[in-house]
Formats: structure tokens, sequence, C-alpha cells
């Protein structure tokens, strides 16, 4: 869609208000408003949003000038707004040069560099996990700590926020399989049918976006923090990826007996290779790794097996065959997640990296049988993921060597500021040393 129909769009739905959005390097969701009139005369679709890239961490304050470029393809009327639409912008330079640092252009890139090597398409269908909190939290859910999947009404008693949802999501021509609620007290999961990388990551970013939006306007607060409560599971955004050729999926080999073909158990392989480093993008955040601990059916170990919920890859039962990679969740940036699944992935077929697969409970081997079976762990800290993303030359190299330069720096950035603070938890366990 270039100019010309999306001006036809605009006034054709009474378009007042355009939201532009994009991503920023460490996933989080930027918006300007633009009134309609004010767009189209400006001609932003050709130009671009100017922006100091400074104040989003991702340039120097002497060249921090850059520009938020709209997709002119991501239109879309907001369902829960009056006469608003929402346009997705990728970031440029000021030469009007794709930037370095812009994550869904690494995505793109990614799935270009996909297609050259033979793939038709990569499909991903993230599993979104969230708490929704009320103002007054309720007794009757204390009792259901971990103890709370599929429950039902009355005690799911958000469940007509979750149909509100879905229904602005089903309205936004996203196609929602179910939701229900999840595991731990005020948990709660929307699962969608796959979608084209890009445009699975940009479903990510809408998501979160919506699901807050809705919330606050129903005195409620969403949250998508990795671990809230201690004694719960923690929130994760399973990604289930396959490629495609000719709209087939070459994941799938009726023949075999887990139904994967082998350029399917060479992606698993690059996966799990590269796994450690994957964590920096897939868990960024020091809460991250408060949720990869034994006990709440998070992945700690790098294996694969089929229907194996206790590995990091999970092959599900069911025809149209993908790969279910378990230790993201929603903190991440999706588009930088997804974009070194898709690498790794690519490494693995291309250097045949073969890993068998595990169908025993790993959880509860021994560290002599994990040893003898080659099974490693994934980062316990922020900072060895980090350590290990730093030592991928080939993410580098892939994905773009200043990106993840500027995102090692960034988030150690942050993690340096957070290990500054004194919190409640230091008061408990030091106070009396």
């Amino acid at each position: 869609m270039n100019n010309s129909p999306l001006k036809e769009n605009i006034k054709q739905h009474n378009i007042h208000w355009i939201q532009l959005h994009f991503t920023d390097l460490l996933g989080k969701l930027r918006a300007v408003h633009y009134h309609s009139d004010q767009f189209i005369k400006d001609n932003i679709i050709a130009h671009g949003c100017g922006f100091d890239g400074s104040s989003i961490g991702v340039n120097p304050v002497e060249a921090s000038d850059m520009l938020a470029v709209p997709d002119p393809s991501t239109f879309l009327i907001l369902p829960h707004e009056n006469h608003e639409a929402r346009i997705i912008a990728d970031i440029y330079d000021t030469t009007h040069e794709p930037s370095p640092l812009d994550s869904r252009n690494t995505l793109k890139k990614a799935v270009s560099d996909a297609k050259e090597k033979g793939y038709q398409d990569i499909f991903i269908a993230p599993e979104m996990e969230f708490f929704i909190l009320p103002d007054e939290t309720k007794n009757l859910y204390e009792p259901l700590a971990n103890m709370a999947y599929f429950t039902p009404p009355p005690v799911d008693d958000v469940k007509d926020f979750r149909k509100n949802l879905s229904g602005a999501l089903l309205k936004s021509n996203i196609d929602v399989k179910y939701h229900h609620h999840e595991n731990g007290r005020y948990q709660h999961e929307v699962e969608i049918k796959p979608l084209s990388a890009v445009a699975a990551a940009d479903f990510c970013m809408y998501f979160k976006y919506l699901s807050k939006d809705l919330a606050s306007d129903s005195n409620m607060q969403v949250t998508f923090i990795p671990k809230l409560f201690a004694d719960e599971s923690g929130n994760g955004m399973h990604a289930h990826i396959k490629l495609l050729n000719e709209n087939q999926n070459i994941f799938y080999d009726e023949h075999d007996e887990n139904y994967l073909s082998q350029t399917a158990k060479y992606f698993i392989g690059g996966i799990l290779h590269h796994a450690k480093s994957i964590a920096a993008f897939a868990n960024p955040t020091m809460n991250s790794y408060k949720r990869l601990i034994p006990h709440y059916e998070a992945p700690l170990y790098i294996a694969w097996g089929s229907h194996n919920r206790s590995s990091l890859i999970r092959i599900a039962e069911k025809k149209n065959i993908d790969i279910e990679v378990r230790n993201g969740d929603p903190s991440a940036n999706p588009y930088l997640f997804f974009a070194a699944l898709i690498y790794a992935g690519l490494d693995g077929i291309e250097n045949k990296r073969l890993i068998d697969p595990i169908n025993q409970n790993i959880y509860e081997m021994s560290a002599k049988e994990l040893d003898s079976l080659g099974i490693s762990r994934l980062p316990s800290t922020l900072y060895e993921a980090l350590q290990e993303l730093d030592q991928n030359d080939y993410l580098k190299q892939a994905m773009g060597k200043e990106l993840v330069e500027t995102y090692i720096q960034l988030k150690k950035e942050e993690l340096n500021k957070y290990l500054s603070e004194v919190s409640d938890v230091d008061v408990k366990y030091y106070l009396h040393c």
C-alpha cells in the first residue's frame, strides 16, 4: 500500500488519528500520534517521523537524529478506539537507510536470508502468557498456587476480559485459537494460529499494547513480567516455528518416528548449539532467570524431545508439526528473539548439527546422568547469557555486530543499575549479618 491507497483507506474509514508504533532495541514499544490530515499533508509515509535516538538509548546525543518510517502494509484500524488506526514503523537513519540498530529490520533480514537459502517462508506461533491483576486481590485465589490451569468461572473471574481481548484481536485479523486461565493465580494465556515471522513479532508487540490498554479501561492491570510470585509459575512466551517451501511444511516427515524431517532435526541442533547465547534475547531481564528454576515447568536444560516438557525444545503431538522453543518470555524483544532462532536454525542446517532426542524426565536426572548424556544447562543469570552472546561470532555476524554489541552494552548498563538497588530482600537476609 503506497500513499495513495493509504489516503483512500483513511478517508473511507473516517480515521482521525494515527498511532505510529515502533520498537526500540530492548523491546519497548514507542508511539507518536498524528492527526490523519497532518500525516498525509507531511507525507509521513515517504519522509518518516524524526525522533531523538539518544532518548531511547541507541544513538549518542551528537548523532541522535533518526527516522521512524511507516510500513503501509501494517495499517490497522484499532478495534478499541474511535476513528483511530495504527501503523508500524521501521527505524532508518537520516540518509533514509535502514538503521543497523532496528530490530524489526534484523528479523526481516533473517527471513530474507532464509529465502536466499531456498526456504519460502518461516511461520511462528507465539504463546502469550500474562498476569491480570485486579485493583483488589481476592482470597479465593490463594489456595490455587500452581493449580489454576484451565480453571473455569467463577474462580476464573476475568473470562470476559479475555473474551473482549480475543474479540479485538479477531477484529484485527488475527486468528485466535483459544484463551484460558493458566497455571498460576491471576495468570492467563491467549494462543493464536501461526503467522509469518515478522507478522508474528508485530503481533507480540500489538498484543502487549492492546491488552494493557483494554485492562486500564477496566481498572485492571496486565503485566508480562516473567516472574511475579515466588511460589508461582512465571510467564513464558513459547515460540512454535516451522519452515515452508511451496506452502508445504518441510519440518514434517510422516515416515519418521517423531514425524520430523532431517532438515527439522538439523534446525533443532542449531538452536540447541546456540541456546546459551539465544537466552540473552529470549530471557533478557534479571527477573527472567527467576522463572528458569526447577519445579515450575520452565526449561532448564539444553535438550529436545518428543512431547517432553522437561526439555528446552518440545515436539508437540500433532500432524502439522513444528518446533516449540520453551524458554522465551514476554519481556523479550520478539524481533531479536525470532531472528536469533532463525539464524541458529539455519546454522544447524548448514553445518548438519544433529543431537539425539531425550525422552526421559530431565528434571529428575542426577548430575552424573546429565553429564553422561551431554546435557548442559541454560544460563542461570542475565550476565552469563550476555557473556555467551558476546562470544558468539556467528550470531554477531548474522544479526549485525553493531546491533549485538550495542544490545549487550545496554543490557549490561541495565544489569549494573539493577544490582546497585537495595531491596527488601537485602534487608530480609542481611540486616543482622
